[in-house]
């Protein structure tokens, strides 16, 4: 008899714990409730005072309806680069003013529809991805347009923003380099829900005549555009529609030229002048230590135009054949300075000038080389390039 009575007082210990959780969430909801309700008082109020109807308490209580779309959109999207500057190497970024277009039919809307209201209405939700920052000076305007024909409405949407764009830049043919710029716009919804394609109709653009950094960039006057997919900005195995546009620039190497190649290039020349001194005289090799540290520093130089990469550009190979060019000047001043106390000076003077031919030998040769390998990799990127690009679609 007392086992019973010691089960039926666990059981209703057990009942009164569990209408206790029961109770604690009923109270809870019932005071979100109250907040919610004394928020939408107090809209309603607002809204009234200021003659604004009930908008912003639609908006609240319409949030959930203007993503409830059970068929898949297609969002045709026109882009125009209005101003490009600000192009930044070392930080790999850019700034560009950004005007996009977007276009998609829609037939919930009524055909006496006049106003969209995007708080209400299904909108594409479209973000950019590689953007750096904040945006600046945003405008955003939507509009109804309807056809005569049976075709749904159509809703445009005109969005212009001013920002900074992250872009990882090329660099292995700096200074002779060709950079993409690119705009990845892509969407909350899925691939789904969505498609992003460009709008043939009305083709993306590039305003050249507003390039503010035209002393030290040539740009193109096209845009290419391809599509893409990605997980990995939302961390979840929902896959998201990308759209890339992408305007070219190529960077101008004049300054390049004659304030580091040109100068390199006299500095190399003038380990020949130190060949004027007596090969026994120990002065031969200080000159050439000199213009190695000389090289050195334009080496630094070169480093301060470049971000931090793993790989060489074609003027870090030319600044360290320099400076293997003026080691090898080195080696055979030391050498003639040792073979000096071994050999007659007569013999000495033969092996000198044998030497000083290899080494300007070396010297032309290297510049031939090195111009064709320039030429030719240039040519198999450019050719890459538009084999690779066009309808490019991967997954991250």
């Amino acid at each position: 008899m007392l086992e019973v009575e010691t089960v039926n007082s666990k059981k209703t210990k057990d009942e009164n714990v569990k209408l206790a959780k029961v109770f604690k969430v009923l109270s809870s909801n019932i005071e979100k409730n109250n907040e919610l309700l004394d928020q939408l008082f107090e809209l309603t109020l607002e809204s009234e005072s200021n003659h604004q109807g009930l908008a912003p308490l639609r908006s609240i209580l319409s949030k959930d309806l203007s993503a409830a779309r059970e068929d898949k959109v297609t969002v045709e999207i026109k882009l125009t680069f209005m101003k490009i500057n600000d192009i930044d190497t070392v930080d790999q970024k850019f700034q560009s003013e950004i005007f996009i277009q977007a276009k998609w039919h829609d037939h919930l809307i009524k055909p006496d529809e006049k106003v969209f209201e995007p708080s209400m209405m299904w909108t594409p939700k479209l973000i950019i991805l590689n953007i750096d920052g904040s945006i600046e000076e945003e405008h955003i305007d939507y509009s109804i347009l309807h056809s005569n024909d049976d075709n749904p409405p159509r809703v445009q949407l005109m969005w212009k923003f001013k920002a900074f764009f992250k872009e990882n830049l090329e660099l292995q043919h700096f200074p002779v380099d060709v950079q993409d710029l690119t705009i990845s716009i892509c969407t909350e919804k899925s691939i789904h829900e969505i498609e992003i394609i460009e709008d043939q109709s009305s083709l993306s653009s590039v305003n050249t005549q507003a390039f503010l950094d035209a002393s030290e960039w040539n740009l193109y006057n096209h845009t290419e555009s391809y599509r893409d997919k990605t997980t990995v900005e939302y961390a979840r195995s929902t896959v998201h529609s990308i759209l890339h546009i992408q305007c070219r620039v190529a960077r101008k190497i004049g300054y390049f030229v004659w304030n580091i190649i040109f100068i390199v290039f006299l500095i190399i020349g003038l380990t020949f002048a130190s060949y004027s001194i007596e090969v026994d005289n120990g002065d031969r090799l200080a000159v050439n230590i000199t213009l190695f540290l000389t090289a050195v520093t334009f080496k630094l130089v070169v480093k301060q135009s470049l971000p931090t990469i793993s790989y060489l550009t074609y003027l870090d190979l030319y600044v360290l054949a320099a400076l293997i060019f003026l080691a090898l000047n080195a080696t055979q001043n030391a050498a003639m300075k040792s073979l000096a106390y071994i050999y007659q000076l007569k013999e000495v003077k033969i092996y000198d000038r044998n030497s000083i031919a290899s080494l300007a030998v070396i010297f032309i040769l290297f510049h031939i080389v090195f111009g064709i390998y320039i030429a030719f990799t240039k040519a198999m990127e450019n050719a890459g390039k538009r084999q690779t690009l066009p309808g490019k679609e991967r997954l991250h």
